[in-house]
């Protein structure tokens, strides 16, 4: 289906909140040209992903097509490998903080 000449990016899913599509950011180093360093960037892609297989911290491949949308120019190859990613919002976390346990108060030295 590709003839070759598409560019292919390999990124993580960062979101995957809209119906057949996901931001996939892409991480890229590029040496400056004053101080010689390299420095790391990173640059988010709109992808469409049909049967919304993709999940968030999943590693996937995405390649370049026809525009699709107004922000949405790659789709969805295939997934690399699954992202582990908790199973809670921040916001579900506990707000208060409880005392560590001393050793005075279990009787232990």
């Amino acid at each position: 289906m590709t003839s070759g000449l598409q560019k292919q990016r390999t990124g993580t899913v960062v979101s995957e909140k809209m119906d057949k599509t996901i931001t996939v950011q892409v991480e890229w180093s590029r040496r400056d040209a004053l101080i010689g360093k390299s420095r790391r960037r990173s640059t988010k892609f709109m992808a469409h992903d049909e049967e919304n297989s993709a999940h968030l911290g999943d590693v996937v491949r995405i390649e370049e097509t026809r525009p699709l949308s107004r922000k949405k120019r790659w789709r969805l190859l295939d997934i690399l490998s699954k992202g582990d990613v908790a199973d809670f919002q921040p916001s579900e976390l506990p707000t208060t903080l409880e005392e560590p346990e001393t050793a005075e108060e279990t009787g232990t030295d």
